[in-house]
């Protein structure tokens, strides 16, 4: 069987693999999470197929079929080798040209069945946008906050290894929120990326009866989270860690410390970027830290005269936290918290069917 298929049916099918027939670098700015990029223009063809459609549109297709012809016996193989994987879903941008013409040859020549997503990934963009605008989150939010260096990210790992549910929003955006929070990290998501992967988390975690989430602001660095999440966790059950300043001084030095000289200077960018709050003066001390490598100063004094003010909803007078737990030991921690939860969690549903 093979058909032309909305976004929602092909979401539903029981083992879907989507496969991204635009050019690698279309693939790179946001594809549907999960899928097999076979381009049948790269980059440089299809900017030439896009400058002689402008003049001519015919000649511009028959450019198209001399780049592609020659590709067919391998694409149709590894979409072949796919189809033993799960139902290969072919879709471009719009569902236009690349995917018609793909689908048309293939539902003629294999015998598995084969989709075509109806307007290609604008369509799935479109969908995942839609459902995010107005999603309802179904559960309490139990939020972790913390100053910088208390462990809330290696908590967190621990509690979804505990078997809690979580949602990592900062693995979603490979990025840790602060000036410094891509050091280290592959490069952060586009945010079409993590749209579609936040909305894949959300439905696994849906029939849960709560979620842990990190405290995180309306940006996790150029992501921005939607508005029900972020008010979601405004709003949230708040749950402060705390750590003496050595403790979160290692910890930092342990997660950023720079290894290679385009480290530093990745380091030394992030700085200056932070000037309009430290002052000219200050950026200039720790620039110098920096290149001398000294940072432990550097971390100790980034902490008490940047973050520690920036932090303001991971102290007592601002925020109300529901549980004030110490990280030095993160798995006594998680585990205190784990069982306060579920504690919470089961008094509210017995009070509910009483």
């Amino acid at each position: 069987m093979s058909e032309e298929i909305t976004v929602e049916k092909a979401l539903k099918l029981k083992k879907p693999v989507f496969i991204d027939l635009r050019s690698p670098s279309e693939f790179l700015r946001g594809s549907i999470p999960g899928s097999v990029n076979i381009p049948l223009l790269d980059d440089e063809e299809r900017e030439i197929i896009g400058l002689i459609y402008r003049q001519d549109q015919q000649k511009a297709r028959m450019k198209g079929i001399s780049f592609v012809s020659p590709k067919l016996p391998e694409i149709t193989g590894q979409i072949g080798n796919i189809s033993h994987q799960g139902t290969p879903v072919l879709y471009c941008w719009r569902g236009g040209m690349r995917s018609k013409s793909l689908y048309t040859l293939l539902t003629g020549i294999m015998d598995f069945p084969i989709y075509r997503l109806e307007g290609g990934y604008k369509s799935y963009r479109r969908y995942i946008l839609e459902r995010l605008e107005e999603y309802k989150l179904p559960m309490p939010l139990f939020v972790l906050n913390g100053l910088t260096g208390t462990g809330k990210t290696e908590i967190l790992a621990i509690l979804e290894n505990l078997g809690c549910p979580v949602l990592d929003l900062e693995a979603l955006a490979r990025h840790r929120g602060s000036a410094f929070g891509h050091l280290g990290l592959p490069r952060p998501r586009y945010q079409k990326d993590f749209d579609g992967l936040l909305w894949n988390r959300l439905e696994e975690l849906k029939n849960c009866a709560y979620l842990l989430v990190e405290g995180e602001g309306k940006r996790i660095g150029s992501i921005h989270l939607p508005d029900f999440l972020y008010q979601g966790i405004l709003s949230g059950k708040h749950i402060l860690l705390t750590s003496s300043p050595a403790k979160r001084v290692e910890r930092l030095l342990k997660e950023y410390t720079p290894g290679t000289e385009e480290e530093i200077e990745t380091v030394i960018r992030a700085i200056q970027s932070l000037k309009k709050y430290l002052g000219h003066v200050k950026t200039e001390q720790f620039i110098s830290l920096a290149k001398e490598k000294n940072f432990q100063e550097l971390v100790t004094r980034l902490c008490r005269t940047y973050y520690d003010r920036l932090y303001k909803d991971s102290k007592p007078e601002n925020t109300s936290f529901i549980l004030e737990v110490d990280s030095s030991n993160p798995k006594e921690a998680a585990l205190r918290i784990k069982g306060f939860i579920e504690a919470e969690v089961g008094n509210c549903l017995a009070s509910r069917h009483h």
